[in-house]
Formats: C-alpha cells, structure tokens, sequence
C-alpha cells in the first residue's frame, strides 16, 4: 500500500463523528505524531478529494475549518464488519441497550444499523442466531418503567465526569417531588428498575435513588463527594440491594426437596456454601446470607420444597408470615 493511501487512513480513524469536530491544525499535530508531515493546506485537499466517497461534512465558517463524519454515516471503512462481529453487535443493541448511556448508545447506532444489515444480506446460520436466543428473567418479569431520557443522559454524564447532579425526585414516603443535589457512585440495572446510587447533599447515608421516579435531570459541574473507597461490587455483595433487615449475616441451613431445589447445587447461594446429599429425595445446604427481604421472600415462596433448620428465629418470623397469608386467604383478619 502506497504511503498516501495509508496516510488517509490515518487521517480518516482521526476524524470523530459530528457533533464532534477536529481542525485541519489539529489533524496536522496528530498526523505529525505519527510520522506524517502535511501542510494544512495539503490536509484540506485531502479531506475534499475523501469528501467525494466518504460522509464527511465541514463547518467552512470556523477557521480553521472543522471537519466530522456524518452523524448517521455507518463507519465502513475496511476492514468490513464480518459475521460475528455483526452478531455481536445486534445482541448487545438488544440486551445491553437498557444498561448503555444514551450518547454512547447514538454513536453506536450506525453500527447496530450496519450490523442488522450484515445479518440479512448474509446466508451463513450464524446470521439467524438473534432469531434463536432470548432472555428471560425470572420471576413476574414486569414492564420496565419509562425513565426520563434527560434523566437518564445527565445522571450518565455525571457518573462518568464524576459531577453532581440536581434531580427532581419524588419517593415513595415524600409527600410530593423534590429538588435534590445527588452525588453519584454508581448505577445497579435490576429488574425492572435502575438504581441511581449516591449520597443526596444535605442528608445522611448512602441511597438508592430509582431513577424512573426523576422528572428532571441537571448537571451540576462541581465535583461529587465520591468516597475513595467505595466500591460498588462491595455494595451489592452486602446485601443492600435486597433491602437489608439487619448488617448482621446469617449462618443458614436448610433441608431442600430434590429436584425442587436442585439449582441450588448448581447454582449456590453464597461462596461459602457447603452442600450434603442425604437421600436421593432430600439434600442439605449450609451458607452464610445477607439478612435481607429478598432472603424472606424466597423462604416463603419456597415453603413447600425446603425445611429451616437454622436459624430458629428466621424459621419462626416465615411460620408467622406464612400464617397470616394463609389466614388472609381463608378471608380471616389480617392483623
């Protein structure tokens, strides 16, 4: 390949995407670096001349001139996008949009375009796979709830920028919205909700901040008050995220139902987790747990398959739950 022809290359992986520009000045310093020495002059040419076969756009009233790629330009510019690439793409527009943020997700739509095309034109198996894999989350499974997409785009921004941001938020126990200063640590995506996690200026506490209850979003260029060492992995590990009873663990043994209960074996319920085979009906587990709503929902649920052999407490605290259920559902008082 020609020195020229690798020189627009070079040149092309430069130009960012619109609303993103770059100056023939800048491109001048950029192609130097790497061992291109071009006038600006010859760097504007060049542009003009890959204008012709390339969606570059310029904005001629700024000088120097600016130049981007199209917004909405698919970036096919060799090597092409092949088979897996394309399916690899077209899964993560479907599975990982939710989690993406909103600008990240429109320079990616020219890509995702691309690769649905790649797909279709394509005979190869492979290109059927999205037709052939979903997921499903277990449980009811519930609409996700609309957030708003400013919302969603400043609290994005501010995690990434590592900025406050002002909500309008309205909770659950508030008696209307309120305008809050939020410092932001991170985003948990759980069925069906996003959690905004952070700490509100003025109040105590780390806080679970749903997002879908946000009308407004507003960037706050100031710093946010991040502790150093806060890690969000940590966090959920906790328990937090269960809604938490109480920061004391508990050591939890139960006698499970086979095959009821066999994704236990596959799938434990904590690292410590120790497992024994008693018959081929029954087998028990051993794990230490966060003390949290979730663990009290799933016991519940699983009344019929699993026997609590400790804590004693716990096992007493579902009897009772289950009771008053089982009394509701007889149409008695639910006292």
């Amino acid at each position: 390949m020609s020195n020229t022809a690798v020189r627009y290359l070079t040149m092309l992986r430069m130009v960012p995407r619109f609303p993103k520009t770059i100056t023939t000045s800048e491109l001048a310093e950029r192609l130097d670096d790497h061992g291109f020495r071009v006038t600006m002059r010859s760097i504007q040419r060049d542009l003009e001349k890959l204008s012709l076969d390339f969606p570059l756009i310029v904005d001629e009233e700024s000088r120097p001139y600016r130049w981007s790629f199209d917004r909405n330009a698919t970036m096919d510019i060799i090597p092409a996008l092949d088979l897996p690439a394309a399916l690899t793409f077209e899964l993560a527009r479907a599975y990982l949009s939710p989690m993406l943020p909103p600008r990240a997700l429109s320079h990616l739509k020219p890509h995702f375009d691309e690769a649905h095309r790649t797909l279709l034109r394509e005979k190869n198996p492979l290109g059927q796979w999205p037709n052939r894999v979903r997921v499903i989350n277990r449980g009811l499974g519930g609409e996700r709830p609309a957030i708003d997409a400013d919302v969603l785009e400043t609290v994005t921004e501010a995690l990434l920028r590592e900025y406050k941001c002002k909500l309008t938020y309205q909770a659950r126990k508030w008696a209307e919205p309120e305008e809050i200063v939020v410092h932001p640590f991170g985003l948990i995506f759980r069925d069906p909700n996003v959690y905004l996690i952070g700490t509100i200026e003025g109040r105590e506490g780390t806080r679970q901040l749903v997002l879908h209850r946000a009308t407004t979003g507003e960037l706050v260029e100031e710093p946010s008050d991040r502790p150093e060492d806060f890690d969000l992995d940590l966090y959920i590990r906790s328990g937090a995220m269960g809604i938490l009873k109480s920061d004391e663990p508990v050591y939890l043994k139960l006698r499970c139902d086979k095959p009821a209960l066999n994704h236990l074996i596959e799938s434990p319920l904590g690292f410590d987790q120790i497992t024994n085979e008693i018959d081929d009906s029954t087998f028990e587990i051993a794990v230490t747990v966060g003390d949290t709503q979730d663990l009290r929902w799933w016991l519940t649920a699983q009344a019929i398959h699993c026997d609590i052999l400790e804590p004693e407490w716990l096992k007493l605290d579902i009897e009772n739950t289950l009771s008053r259920g089982l009394n509701r559902v007889r149409g008695g008082n639910n006292s």
